[in-house]
């Protein structure tokens, strides 16, 4: 089994949370599986700009990211949160490979445009985007590559920032480069819920539209369900969004739990 696996930043913001998923994934590839990571780190990038005192604007769940902002992103996203979580991956035994999308040219993506909204220096990424012969080259050779969502812009200018994709959005179109059989988003919540607050087992693409008309799904789950929905669109075959602070968060998606999304 080929798996990608989208962490939240909040799962990765202590020295135990990053061990205990260091070991999980230590025991999914002793059993053979394949391993792709790509994480977040919103809340270590809010801690870091509110110290530096510059105000967070957001838009439906996404960052408005300027040029102070973007810099910040790139220290903490490739710094702090990819190169502490590498180093309790290979204290675990793994061959782990910090990156971003400038490394190796694995991607360079496109300013997301909004109408009527500046995003500033965010990003998004379609599967065209992306160079998918270094990642398939490292998988191959038994590397486990794990990926900070920052990337030069197509056609930049030297000296421009590199622009922020938001982490659960660029999952599904890297994941499908990468030839992965399935998508799993840990995140801080157990799956998506529905009106009455109870967890829905299983959901398809007409059912989401209609839980973000109601408010039902907001916030932070926004791009969360709609990068589920991407995954499935780049021709990701399974795709499932779980809780991650649950002891062995694979386990619990091959056993069935959070929320498996359909089309």
């Amino acid at each position: 089994m080929r798996t990608c696996i989208k962490l939240g930043g909040a799962l990765l913001q202590t020295p135990e949370g990053r061990s205990r998923i260091a070991s999980v994934l230590s025991k999914a590839r002793g059993e053979g599986e394949t391993l792709l990571l790509i994480h977040g780190g919103g809340k270590q990038i809010d801690a870091l700009t509110s110290r530096l005192g510059l105000k967070e604007k957001r838009h439906e769940g996404l960052r408005i990211t300027d040029a102070e902002t973007a810099q910040v992103a790139t220290w903490i996203l490739t710094g702090e949160v990819n190169k502490t979580l590498v180093s309790s991956l290979v204290a675990s035994g793994l061959p782990a490979l910090g990156l971003c999308g400038a490394d190796l040219g694995i991607f360079s993506p496109r300013r997301k445009s909004v109408p009527g909204i500046d995003l500033g220096f965010v990003g998004e990424l379609r599967k065209d985007d992306i160079n998918s012969a270094p990642l398939l080259h490292l998988l191959k050779a038994g590397f486990l590559p794990v990926l900070a969502t920052l990337g030069p812009e197509k056609n930049n200018r030297p000296g421009t920032p590199l622009l922020n994709v938001n982490a659960d959005e660029a999952t599904g179109p890297i994941a499908a480069a990468a030839e992965m059989d399935r998508v799993l988003f840990l995140t801080d919540v157990e799956g998506i819920r529905g009106a009455d607050g109870s967890l829905i087992e299983r959901t398809d693409q007409a059912e989401i539209q209609k839980l973000c008309q109601k408010g039902v799904i907001a916030g932070g789950m926004l791009p969360k369900v709609r990068a589920a929905l991407a995954a499935l669109e780049a021709g990701v075959p399974s795709v499932r969004i779980l809780s991650g602070a649950v002891s062995d968060p694979i386990q619990a998606a091959n056993q069935g739990q959070g929320t498996e999304v359909i089309q």
